[in-house]
């Protein structure tokens, strides 16, 4: 079991009742920040971010078809995403009061975890612009559009770690 989550294990105990509860700390959004809000705008560019995530791949560029250098940042984009997603989810679940270790592992590692799927988007877009450089033959519209997909990836992922990072809390 990992060191942190021994850690939260302290934080269960038995309730009034004999049952197994939570019984550690609950925070809220801080100065009555409306959590509904909060969660729209963080799905709007969470759901941006995915959808031009996907929508890069759909364009099918020259990189996609077998070059290293832009199919390893994008594969691994990708997953990040996935992790990103999970995050977003997992957060939209946990009601007005959140316990402290879900905030930590939700809202709290979302900035970190946009930071990575941006700037692997980065990696793969300039792997795309070497290629296209390098390559002999003109750059096609599928290569524009894979360009612009990330591009659009990096805005809304930044946007989603500005949201996060704004977001204050308070103890419930």
């Amino acid at each position: 079991m990992r060191k942190k989550a021994r850690e939260r294990l302290k934080d269960f105990g038995l309730d009034d009742n004999g049952k197994m509860a939570y019984l550690g700390d609950h925070v809220r959004l801080a100065g009555g920040q409306d959590r509904r809000r909060l969660v729209v705008t963080l799905w709007a560019a969470c759901g941006a971010a995915a959808l031009a995530v996907l929508g890069a791949s759909l364009a099918n560029p020259a990189g996609l078809s077998g070059c290293p250098y832009v199919v390893l940042p994008y594969i691994a984009q990708f997953v990040s995403m996935v992790a990103v997603l999970w995050g977003m989810g997992r957060f939209s679940v946990a009601g007005e009061r959140v316990r402290v270790y879900v905030r930590d592992e939700t809202v709290g590692a979302l900035p970190r975890r946009c930071v990575v799927a941006a700037a692997l988007g980065l990696v793969a877009a300039v792997g795309e612009v070497v290629l296209l450089a390098t390559g002999g033959s003109a750059p096609a519209a599928a290569d524009f559009a894979f360009l612009a997909c990330e591009a659009v990836s990096v805005v809304a992922l930044v946007t989603l770690r500005r949201a996060c990072l704004d977001t204050a809390w308070e103890p419930a």
